[in-house]
């Protein structure tokens, strides 16, 4: 993004945008929160810190984020749908979630969306109970360990839902393969493995036998290769969260799979690997889960906002970009038909979905609970890359 585009962005930030509110009677008011870091981006004197370097990467993710949601209103705007939208950046000196609420500058918000993790979200989850109006986390992974909140909507599905995705994907498809778990030793890596070992007991036994193999760093190819068999399809399960674990997990893999059937299964942070994708490793098949798959130029949507965020910001979207429209565009239009709990029922409703096919349940930490504790995205997509090509499996 060039520093022009991010000056203007900014400008729309500090003048909290209202560009697509028309006058009426009630206008549906969204809060969108996102870390700009404006304060750091520019001087007390309002002097562009950077010159002619491009956007910090710290940076990067809010503006992303907002681009995207501001093409979703441009698009809203020419459909005629209003609204009030007012802009936050979590990251301003001196302020903080509870002063805005204090000081009714979220008295007329019906939604807030935000891009946040930590502490910020779980300001926005107690503000979105106290107030009662949806909280649509956007890019947090986690349910922050709230109860009792059916206001808050976790969109980045948690860990263990990707697991249990990759758990069902291997039962369906490998479960007469050579079924092998790496991972190090360790609580970190415990977590997984025992996400894995609930899942797959059963009241007659254990379902798959996936047999579990602890590395220590640094291991080698031959390290992997003791466990693999030359005459089987060997499918290898990264049992860790750890990024350097993993690449060179990928790294030895590749390695072996000229003499080895291998199929290598990793985690939810796998997509943002470009180990993946190199050519020593195009051969062997690499599966992992995600919240988001972008299909490219098979899709004209898709295609076709490539190109309008390509014009605006000379960069090609991120997912959080693709995040922030759908969202925007979403919960605008459901906003437009439903209210509070009424607009909770209808969140995985299809009619506005642009990309992302969400499929939003209550989940219940006590299942004798009548009142959800949040709502989760439970649709995880299985994606295989093969041969220079990333391939939706489900």
């Amino acid at each position: 993004m060039n520093k022009l585009r991010f000056i203007f962005i900014v400008t729309t930030v500090l003048w909290i945008r209202t560009a697509v509110a028309q006058e009426q009677q009630h206008m549906p008011g969204i809060a969108v929160f996102a870390p700009f870091y404006l304060d750091s981006a520019f001087d007390a004197t309002g002097n562009y810190r950077f010159g002619a370097q491009p956007v910090p990467r710290y940076i990067a993710p809010g503006i992303e984020f907002y681009e995207g949601a501001l093409l979703a209103m441009d698009s809203l705007d020419k459909e005629g749908v209003s609204l009030k939208v007012k802009v936050f950046d979590t990251k301003k000196t001196g302020s903080s979630v509870y002063k805005l609420a204090d000081s009714g500058a979220l008295d007329s918000i019906d939604l807030i969306l935000g891009a946040v993790s930590g502490s910020e979200y779980l300001d926005l989850a107690a503000i979105a109970k106290e107030k009662k109006i949806p909280f649509i986390s956007a890019s947090y992974p986690n349910d922050g360990g709230i109860s009792d909140n059916p206001y808050v909507v976790v969109v980045n599905s948690k860990l263990n839902t990707h697991l249990q995705a990759i758990y069902n994907y291997t039962l369906r498809n490998f479960g007469t393969d050579n079924l092998l778990m790496f991972r190090r030793a360790g609580s970190a890596d415990d977590r997984v493995g025992g996400v894995f070992k609930a899942l797959n007991n059963s009241p007659s036994g254990t379902v798959l036998n996936i047999r579990t193999v602890t590395l220590n760093a640094p291991f080698k190819a031959d390290d992997i290769a003791k466990s693999l068999d030359r005459n089987r399809e060997n499918i290898i399960i990264c049992g860790s969260l750890d990024d350097t674990f993993a690449r060179n997990l990928i790294a030895n893999a590749a390695a072996l799979a000229v003499n080895y059937k291998i199929t290598l299964i990793g985690m939810p942070t796998w997509g943002d690997f470009p180990e993946i994708g190199r050519i020593e490793v195009k051969d062997m098949p690499v599966i992992y889960p995600s919240t988001f798959f972008n299909p490219g130029a098979s899709d004209e949507w898709a295609t076709g906002f490539t190109r309008k965020y390509a014009r605006n910001t000379y960069v090609a979207p991120t997912e959080l970009a693709f995040r922030g429209y759908e969202l925007m565009y979403l919960f605008s239009h459901l906003l437009k038909e439903e209210s509070g709990d009424s607009l909770l029922s209808a969140l995985s409703a299809k009619k506005y979905q642009v990309l992302t096919d969400f499929d939003f349940k209550a989940i219940h930490k006590n299942k004798t609970s009548i009142t959800p504790d949040y709502y989760e995205n439970k649709r995880i997509y299985i994606l295989r890359q093969l041969n220079g090509e990333l391939s939706k499996m489900n």
